[in-house]
């Protein structure tokens, strides 16, 4: 790569991060916001979310998600299924695996969480459904390359 595509790309990358920033901000704030009103702890909302968004899970692939102690998770998943959120279950080919997954109530809340944070959050009526899958798709090749 030459050196002035090199400064293009830095260029553009800071101006990606510049313009990422508030983005994130108000999307962060939208759904602290949201976790509030519906009486949830933030650690709380996002595994609602993430239970939603990749289905029945692990406690230790849940714990990885949301970058937390499985112990910690093994609390959360508690906290969550006594209020009626979540269900845990024996895994079928390992007993001691626990498999947690959102109740109706569970995907309720997050139906609610979600309705919620769309209300609130930066618009995206500006871009057509193609751009935004365009913009979905290229940010999971960046989450993809920053995890690998």
């Amino acid at each position: 790569m030459d050196t002035s595509d090199a400064r293009k790309r830095d260029q553009i990358g800071n101006e990606i991060a510049a313009l990422m920033g508030p983005l994130v901000r108000d999307l962060r704030t939208a759904f602290q916001t949201c976790a509030a009103e519906l009486g949830l702890a933030l650690s709380e909302a996002q595994a609602v979310w993430l239970l939603e968004l990749r289905g029945t899970l692990t406690t230790k692939n849940l714990a990885q998600a949301l970058d937390i102690d499985p112990a910690n998770a093994s609390t959360l998943i508690t906290k969550l299924e006594r209020r009626g959120l979540v269900g845990r279950e024996e895994g079928a080919e390992d007993r001691r695996r626990r498999l947690v997954s959102l109740t109706a109530d569970g995907r309720e809340t997050r139906q609610q969480l979600a309705r919620c944070i769309a209300e609130r959050r930066p618009s995206f009526r500006e871009l057509s459904t193609d751009e935004l899958v365009t913009f979905r798709d290229l940010l999971r090749r960046v989450e993809r390359a920053s995890s690998g």
